[in-house]
């Protein structure tokens, strides 16, 4: 663990320091996107049964790519969209129906295409706004998980790693509203360091939430 923690720290203080003094080299996108593949070879290493959780990563990290090449990509949000309706499914309890789901998905996909057509520039908002709720809804149902299991860490690590979500989707779109003209200009590099600043703890901590370490790790205890 202190290897892991070692390399998720270079990173951190990478993308930190890149970040203030570069933020427009190549070489700092490389990092952050390194960064976000070793929390999914982290995630095939410590829960190799949490077939869900590895997935979800794997989808953010396809959507990162999507947004490096451009941030206020569709195709990078709707990604990162399937990102969280995975995450939503594993963090669901077993027991829970989710036709809910389904409806929203499909309500999603038909305004967003709908828009899309009749309103493109709307487009992204319109994803922004539907990958939100599903945000939003993880941080629910995380913060329900911590609640039930208040000594468990992998449930604390959900909460803390969807908050810090949070806040870096918060700073994101305070980047799209200054690039579009909506916020002044001089928002958009403030607002893109701090989103890195707590999207890549979120990503570590959320690559740590797996229900499946839960279980391997109480049988290791009784071994």
């Amino acid at each position: 663990m202190r290897l892991w923690l070692a390399l998720w720290l270079i990173i951190f203080s990478t993308i930190f320091i890149l970040g203030l003094i570069a933020p427009d080299y190549l070489i700092l996108t490389l990092v952050k996107l390194s960064g976000i593949f070793l929390c999914i070879v982290y995630a095939l290493y410590r829960s190799p049964k949490d077939h869900l959780l590895q997935l979800a990563l794997f989808m953010t990290f396809v959507a990162d790519i999507f947004l490096a090449v451009s941030n206020t990509s569709p195709y990078g949000l709707l990604v990162f969209f399937t990102a969280q309706i995975i995450h939503f499914i594993r963090l669901s309890p077993p027991t829970k129906k989710h036709q809910p789901l389904l409806l929203f998905i499909f309500i999603a996909l038909a305004v967003t295409t709908l828009v899309a057509f009749c309103a493109p520039d709307y487009t992204t908002p319109t994803i922004a706004g539907f990958y939100l709720i599903m945000l939003l809804a993880n941080l629910y149902l995380a913060q329900k998980w911590q609640q039930s299991m208040p000594n468990n860490l992998p449930a604390h690590a959900a909460f803390f790693g969807f908050l810090l979500f949070l806040c870096c989707d918060l700073c994101t779109g305070l980047s799209f509203f200054s690039l579009t003209g909506a916020l002044p200009l001089s928002f958009y590099r403030p607002a893109n360091f701090f989103a890195w600043f707590f999207y890549y703890p979120s990503q570590i901590l959320v690559s740590n939430s797996s229900k499946c370490a839960t279980m391997n790790l109480k049988k290791e205890i009784v071994l």
